[in-house]
């Protein structure tokens, strides 16, 4: 049961993602949480870092897809400009908006990752589906009052993933 909280990558910050890594694990379409993953929640618009950011992944030939539980709006004005196809208020960790996906792009889940920040809702749901999950830390502490009650669940999920030596909180792969 904990194997579905446990990512396979984790990772200090977005960026630290290498097109480099997707492209060794057969990675074709990155599949990216918003909200406290690229962005806190409160920021409209990608900033620098995160163009940058996406231009690599598409310049290693590798397909984005945004997912958010966020409604569409706010999906919506983020994506704006950007050429990135995006499925909101997608009701993460429910494997639904996932297997939509992967019919819609006509993909094996074996090509697909997934990257977000909480393991409660992204991690979850895209290790129920048997993506590839990588778990970013948190782009900011402050949380949405929803997100701050997964929080505190996700702790003590980090508790038991370091009791059974399958992942500390902190201690990142890169």
């Amino acid at each position: 049961m904990l194997g579905l909280f446990t990512p396979n990558y984790y990772i200090h910050r977005f960026n630290a993602l290498r097109p480099a890594y997707l492209k060794e694990h057969g990675i074709e379409l990155l599949v990216c949480d918003i909200d406290n993953t690229l962005v806190a929640h409160d920021i409209a618009v990608p900033d620098q870092d995160v163009l940058d950011f996406l231009t690599a992944i598409k310049e290693a030939g590798i397909q984005i897809v945004f997912i958010s539980n966020n409604v569409e709006e706010r999906v919506a004005t983020f994506a704006k400009g950007l050429d990135i196809p995006y499925y909101p208020f997608a009701l993460k960790p429910l494997p639904k908006t996932y297997w939509k996906m992967l019919k819609d792009y006509k993909i094996n889940k074996k090509h697909v990752a997934v990257l977000g920040d909480q393991l409660m809702t992204d991690i979850l749901g895209a290790n129920f589906v048997g993506l590839h999950t990588i778990l970013t830390a948190p782009v900011v502490e402050r949380d949405l009052a929803c997100t701050k009650i997964n929080r505190k669940f996700e702790n003590m999920v980090f508790k038991l993933l370091k009791k059974t030596k399958r992942l500390t909180k902190g201690v990142y792969h890169e």
